[in-house]
């Protein structure tokens, strides 16, 4: 079981992966094969030499095998085509076209290809080592050598090389999860992780059910990795948008080696937090109460209390209070899973903190902002599209394009403010925390437009 990985320890506990899916969709090309030639001998004192074209090269494959060493999906997050070489064409005195150079794509240990279209599944390439042919390159046509008889002395054509096959795929990936944090929303789940990490990837609001995406997130120290994936708050859904994170959350415990439930500050246990109790009695992992907002609380005996009304519901392996806004006892959380988990290798490298690519996380900050600058005046389902992200060749500057959809005129007008003022201090604080991030200049360019009903169908 993965889970606490003690660096010198190369082998797992035995026992099952806990994990959840990371996906990809591209499209490979293979190569075509290379034109047979037409070519006829001329050879001194032979005034009418026979047929001497030569075939053509076979097309590359397209072939994917699996490696050890990699853990995501995501630079095929950034590079959705790949196309092989082609065959040479075949040339005078029968030679042959070289053939294409087959195309080697390494991917994660665990990652099942289907193709896209039909939905059935090419390969599973389950271990180091396994590899699948993806996409079939073309043969090489023949030269009009092989097509000379008694009859047809000088054939004048040969074969063209046949096309190299094309489709899209889809690659899943079944992941590492170590913890997963559940909980209703605004109980501060992603200042929690954020705090861990040591980093800002999760969005933080006022608002409740800002978190959209299950986000995994990485924890590195000198003795220990252990992976997080915050999910979005439970609720009750309104959209399909809502239908999607409620799932997404309620699914994470399944896939994990022991769950975080944190809840706020309050003095009584609601109706919610009580069916996500009774939820959890299903788990065979470990459960941790996580009481946050406890720098609210003036009274430190109030703690004990919220400790005692939680630890009669006899669920949890251990209880623990913490601020995450201010980091107190954050270490003993830490800790304790640490105590839980079981050993295993380190799988990624220490300046890893998440698996959300970098346009996903700009996009989650200029969500963020606009949060922020809106209030309560419009709907936390505002939507973020990255439509360019691009370094400059000769500066240390990244050119950013994004659009913020709204479903109305209103909610436009509202994010744009009075002569454009608000929308100004959404791109300001938004490319301060973007450069940050990057960690190189940025050229924010904001656009918002109204896009009515999205939520109901995303």
């Amino acid at each position: 079981m993965m889970g606490y990985r003690i660096f010198d320890s190369p082998f797992f506990k035995k026992g099952g992966v806990r994990m959840f899916i990371d996906k990809a969709r591209i499209f490979v090309k293979a190569g075509n094969g290379g034109n047979g030639a037409v070519s006829f001998r001329r050879e001194k004192y032979v005034p009418a030499g026979g047929p001497d074209g030569g075939d053509g090269g076979r097309g590359a494959n397209i072939i994917m095998v699996a490696d050890t060493g990699l853990r995501t999906l995501m630079d095929f997050k950034y590079k959705k085509k790949y196309s092989a070489q082609h065959g040479e064409d075949g040339s005078k005195k029968k030679r042959a076209g070289k053939n294409g150079e087959d195309l080697i794509l390494s991917v994660p240990e665990g990652t099942v290809i289907r193709d896209e279209k039909t939905g059935l599944i090419i390969a599973d390439l389950k271990k180091a080592g396994d590899k699948a042919v993806v996409a079939r390159g073309g043969y090489g046509g023949k030269g009009n050598q092989h097509f000379a008889n008694a009859v047809r002395q000088a054939p004048a054509f040969a074969k063209s090389g046949t096309d190299g096959q094309e489709r899209w795929i889809t690659l899943e990936l079944k992941m590492i999860a170590d913890v997963g944090l559940l909980g209703f929303p605004n109980v501060g789940k992603s200042t929690l992780m954020n705090n861990m990490v040591g980093e800002k990837i999760a969005i933080m609001s006022d608002k409740p059910q800002t978190t959209r995406n299950t986000i995994q997130a990485v924890y590195t120290d000198d003795q220990a990795q252990i992976v997080f994936l915050d999910t979005p708050g439970i609720h009750k859904p309104k959209n399909k948008l809502g239908q999607m994170m409620v799932k997404s959350a309620e699914e994470s415990f399944k896939n994990v080696d022991c769950i975080l439930f944190v809840v706020d500050d309050s003095d009584k246990i609601g109706k919610g937090d009580s069916m996500i109790i009774e939820n959890l009695r299903k788990a065979k992992v470990p459960v941790f109460l996580v009481i946050n907002k406890v720098d609210k609380i003036a009274n430190k005996e109030e703690i004990f209390d919220l400790i005692k009304m939680y630890d009669q519901e006899g669920l949890f392996k251990e209880i623990i209070p913490v601020s995450a806004l201010k980091g107190s006892n954050v270490d003993s959380l830490i800790k304790a899973i640490k105590q839980t988990l079981d050993l295993g290798p380190k799988y990624f490298p220490d300046y890893m903190v998440t698996d959300q690519p970098e346009r996903v996380l700009v996009a989650e900050l200029i969500r963020e902002k606009v949060l922020q600058y809106t209030n309560d005046e419009v709907p936390h389902g505002i939507a973020i599209e990255i439509e360019k992200m691009k370094a400059r060749k000769d500066k240390d500057i990244v050119d950013v394009s994004a659009v913020i959809y709204c479903e109305r005129n209103s909610h436009k007008g509202i994010i744009i403010g009075k002569n454009g003022r608000k929308l100004k201090g959404i791109g300001k604080s938004a490319r301060e925390e973007i450069e940050f991030l990057l960690d190189t200049r940025v050229n924010l360019q904001l656009w918002v437009k109204v896009k009515e009903n999205y939520l109901r169908n995303v």
